[in-house]
Order: structure tokens, then C-alpha cells, then sequence
């Protein structure tokens, strides 16, 4: 407990938003059309003022437990039982993170090799770095970041030529459409799973700069995924950006130099390789730290969960278009438990622990 600075949330909230929006903007496209990155505005305006209630609320009650928080809103039994659909989720996500960084490499670079190889080496790299510690998942976080960061500044630059701003026009052709509305809906859920940084709160150790911080990562994810969607968008076109299993992939192998450099390949390994991974250590230890909340003492807990994921990331990885199905599935789910439920659950906490303040003050003074 205070292991963590303020400071370090940056790196854990951008490890937790950015891959799924910047490996599957098809299942979102699909929907919005030439508008999704519109919608994607909308849906980050949202999740942005939904984390700075969640922290307000954390600020203005001193209260930093998840666990807690959820039994004080709603009764012992029944916030156990939504707590445990959160970590449930959490797990799904964990799931999806190592399923997903496997079906990606093994049909994107390596078909040859099956994707249960790479399911298996990402399930036992990830216990290896939560069995050390929070530092630990702290510093891989901070190096995996800065390198996926650098790593989109490269590709933007070296992309920028190949995109033509007349396939975002006319926007808003058709106005706001029942599609448009959707894909705003499906990016809000695949935005949601910044809520997991929640369970980290308890170990930080200054929480006077937890709002600034957190805003400051939510901005940086923000602007990242804009530009992401509209370089898809604008390099391929809404039509045909929709058919691609993959656009960032695809984008870069356009990619070159002096006519001969072609490398860009590379530069979306690192990305889908590293954020998927380091999206599956976070998660990973999300659930160490509210089994830690929790009191309960779980032996070889990390081996328990990195054998599930083994199991239900292969079926996970199994099959390409079962994943897209079983993904938007997961989308709807991480929307209702990472934020409907989050957000009914920290107001009705809130405006309890607001009633019961003036209760407690002294009642002998008139």
C-alpha cells in the first residue's frame, strides 16, 4: 500500500483504452461510417466526465476502496454480488487481452505458428511480472508506453501523406443516424475499461493530484484515438476501412521510403504486441489488488487466472470472425459493468455518505 505515485496512473490509464479502439476500428466504422471519429469525440467527452465523478467522489468522501464503496451503496450481500460482476469483467478483459494479441500476430505476421503459442507465452510472461510487485508492473507499464507512444508519433508522420481529408466529407451527411449512435455506444464500452485503474487508487500514495493526473492521461488517450480513426478514415475511406480485418496493419504496409525503406509492419507490431500484453499485466494486477481489498487470502492465486486465460483466450483466439462476434458481446458488457452500473453505484454511494454526514456531527449544538 503507497507504493504508487499520482503521477503513475498516466502510464496504467492509456495501458488500459487505447489497443482495442486502435486494433478493431472496424467493428466501429462499420456503424459510423465516415462520422465514427465524431462519435468518437462524444464518447470520450463522456468517459472523461465520468472519471472526474468517480474521482471527485472519491476526493470529497476519502474513500478509495472499491469493494467498500459498493457494499456501503448497496448493502453487504448485493454490493458483493455487482462487485463480482466487475471483477468477473475485468477477468473477461483479461481474456480478451491475451486472445486477441494472440489471433492478431498469428494472422497478421506469423499464420504458421498456432495462436495458442502466443496465448501461452503472454499468460506466463504476465504472471512472472505480477508475482514481482507493483513496481514492477509500474515500470513495464512506463517503458511499454513511451514506446508504443513514440512509436504512433513515427507511423503518423510517415502515414501523413497518404491520407486525403476528403473522405471525412460531408460530415454528418445523414445526421445523427440510429448507426451513429450505436458506434458512440460500442466506443463508450471499449472506453469504459479505463474504470480498471480504480482498484489502484488505494496504493497511491499522494491522492491530492489523482483528478489532475487522470485528466491528463484521459486528454492524451483522447487526441491518440482521434487521429487514429480519422488516418483510417482518411487513408482507406469509410467503405472500404470497413472491409479490412485490420486497417492499422494494412495502413503501414503502404509505407515508404526513398523506395526501397519498408518497414512499417514493425512499427504496428510493437503497438498490438506491447499494448495487448501490457493491457493483460494491468488487468492482471487489478484483480490481485481487489483480492488484496477484499481480505481474502487466495493461495497461487496468479496461476489460477494465468490457467483460465490459457483455457478462454485460446477459444477466445480460436476462430477470426467468432472473435469479432464474441467482441462486440464484450463491448456491451464492459459498457453495463464498467460503467452504468459503476456510475449508478458511486452516485446512490455518494448521496448516502452525504446524508449520513450531518448525522454524525454533535447534537447538543443549536
Amino acid at each position: 500500500m503507497g507504493s504508487l505515485n499520482s503521477k503513475h496512473l498516466f502510464f496504467i490509464i492509456t495501458s488500459l483504452a487505447v489497443v482495442t479502439l486502435k486494433t478493431f476500428p472496424t467493428a466501429f466504422i462499420k456503424l459510423g461510417g465516415r462520422d465514427t471519429w465524431i462519435a468518437m469525440i462524444l464518447a470520450s467527452l463522456i468517459i472523461l466526465l465520468y472519471v472526474w465523478l468517480i474521482l471527485m467522489i472519491h476526493k470529497k468522501t476519502g474513500h478509495y476502496n472499491l469493494l467498500d464503496i459498493y457494499s456501503k451503496a448497496l448493502g453487504k450481500w448485493v454490493g458483493a454480488f455487482f462487485a463480482c460482476l466487475f471483477l468477473l469483467t475485468i477477468l473477461l478483459t483479461i481474456f480478451e487481452s491475451a486472445g486477441a494479441e494472440a489471433i492478431v500476430i498469428h494472422t497478421g505476421f506469423q499464420l504458421l505458428t498456432p495462436a495458442w503459442v502466443y496465448v501461452a507465452v503472454t499468460a506466463l510472461s504476465g504472471v512472472y511480472i505480477v508475482k514481482k510487485g507493483i513496481a514492477s508492473v509500474t515500470i513495464t507499464t512506463i517503458i511499454v508506453i513511451f514506446f508504443i507512444s513514440i512509436s504512433g508519433i513515427i507511423l503518423g508522420f510517415l502515414t501523413h501523406k497518404y491520407k486525403e481529408t476528403k473522405h471525412i466529407f460531408p460530415i454528418l451527411e445523414h445526421g445523427m443516424t440510429a448507426g451513429f449512435f450505436l458506434s458512440t455506444i460500442k466506443i463508450l464500452g471499449a472506453l469504459s475499461c479505463v474504470i480498471i485503474f480504480i482498484p489502484y487508487l488505494d496504493s497511491v500514495r499522494d491522492k491530492t493530484k489523482l483528478i489532475k493526473h487522470s485528466t491528463i492521461a484521459l486528454l492524451f488517450i483522447i487526441q491518440m484515438l482521434i487521429f487514429s480513426m480519422l488516418g483510417v478514415i482518411m487513408t482507406f475511406g469509410p467503405e472500404r476501412a470497413e472491409d479490412l480485418l485490420f486497417p492499422k496493419l494494412t495502413q503501414t504496409q503502404i509505407v515508404s521510403a526513398f523506395g526501397f525503406l519498408e518497414a512499417g509492419e514493425l512499427f504496428v507490431m510493437l503497438q498490438v504486441v506491447a499494448g495487448w500484453f501490457i493491457r493483460y499485466v494491468v488487468c492482471f494486477f487489478a484483480i490481485m489488488e481487489l483480492i488484496r481489498l477484499s481480505g481474502v487470502t487466495i493461495k497461487f492465486k496468479e496461476y489460477y487466472i494465468c490457467s483460465l486465460t490459457v483455457v478462454f483466450s485460446y477459444f477466445f483466439s480460436k476462430n477470426l470472425f467468432s472473435m469479432f462476434k464474441m467482441l462486440d458481446y464484450l463491448l456491451y458488457i464492459q459498457l453495463i459493468n464498467f460503467f452504468v452500473i459503476p456510475l449508478l453505484v458511486y452516485v446512490l454511494y455518494y448521496i448516502r455518505e452525504t446524508r449520513r454526514a450531518p448525522s454524525s456531527s454533535p447534537s447538543g449544538e443549536r
